[in-house]
């Protein structure tokens, strides 16, 4: 039975705004971090409902994105998604971005990393249910792109530079569902930036990133949904990110484990969702980081993330 909106919405709805404020206005954490590596960006975990997934075979989504990045870089994401059923509870996904970014070192854009997986639907039963992903991140290039002969850190770049593997299990229950990946990337980058010029303003000092190693990621996800009248949807998500080992560069020949890299990353994110005709739907996103990492050479820092999709196609 649909949750329709209420007085108890009406605390929620009060709760999260006083925690938007104090996380715009008032909290001492730097106001950076909600982006992720990949493994939460797949429909088949955010999509609401699975009904429509048991009727069309083939299902296409667009998503347009804007986030500012390290020292305000803008980016902007348009991804490209399809999804294939091939049976019933198993579906292959593809997602193909375009990425243009802007900052004061410059400028850049490309073809972004792909994302692929294989979901399969592995219990259901009285509305709970739940999925096995098996994904990876395919890079589109090194992550060596420069600008005016300079090598550019990893805010620039539109490829992470690497091989990544995720496996995740989503369970869903009605109104929820709880989220759970590992991600493992496979050796490291070409990237070539460095701070070599100590003199440079601090606008333009990024974190240093040259053939950079990232380590895991676990990821644990909450969503929420309320569903209003009208056959609109509205979702808060919780995201945390634990980085499981030190990220790692080579400097003057040398490895060097980057402190303040093995941290964890806390994001809240807000939805709404209008459900159209014929299994449509259309999504406005908002993300911000709460808590996030110190040193944060692999560029997926965004301070805010505002997003629209059109999904199912």
């Amino acid at each position: 039975m649909p949750l329709y909106l209420n007085t108890n919405f009406m605390n929620l709805r009060i709760f999260f705004l006083l925690l938007l404020f104090q996380v715009l206005f008032l909290s001492p954490v730097p106001g950076q971090g909600c982006s992720d590596a990949g493994a939460c960006s797949l429909n088949s975990i955010n999509s609401t409902g699975d009904s429509v997934a048991r009727k069309t075979r083939v299902r296409l989504s667009i998503t347009q994105g804007i986030g500012l990045g390290e020292k305000f870089t803008l980016i902007s994401q348009t991804t490209a998604g399809i999804q294939y059923r091939l049976f019933d509870g198993t579906t292959l996904e593809l997602l193909s971005p375009f990425i243009f970014t802007y900052g004061n070192l410059g400028q850049t854009s490309g073809v972004g990393d792909f994302i692929f997986s294989l979901n399969q639907r592995l219990f259901t039963k009285n509305q709970k249910h739940i999925k096995l992903i098996v994904a990876g991140r395919l890079k589109s290039n090194n992550a060596n792109f420069t600008y005016g002969g300079k090598p550019l850190p990893m805010a620039y770049q539109t490829s992470l530079g690497t091989n990544d593997i995720i496996t995740g299990l989503l369970f869903t229950i009605p109104n929820w569902d709880f989220y759970t990946a590992y991600q493992h990337p496979f050796g490291r980058n070409k990237n070539e930036y460095l701070l070599t010029d100590p003199s440079l303003p601090d606008n333009k000092k990024y974190f240093e990133s040259a053939q950079l190693k990232r380590g895991d990621d676990l990821y644990l996800r909450v969503r929420r949904e309320l569903a209003l009248r009208d056959n609109n949807v509205l979702i808060f998500t919780l995201l945390t990110i634990f980085r499981l080992q030190q990220d790692g560069i080579i400097k003057n020949d040398e490895k060097v484990l980057l402190d303040g890299s093995r941290e964890t990353t806390i994001n809240l994110g807000f939805s709404w969702v209008r459900k159209l005709s014929t299994g449509q739907s259309m999504e406005l996103q908002f993300a911000f980081p709460v808590f996030e990492r110190a040193y944060r050479a692999d560029g997926l820092t965004r301070n805010a993330v505002v997003a629209i999709r059109f999904y199912n196609l």
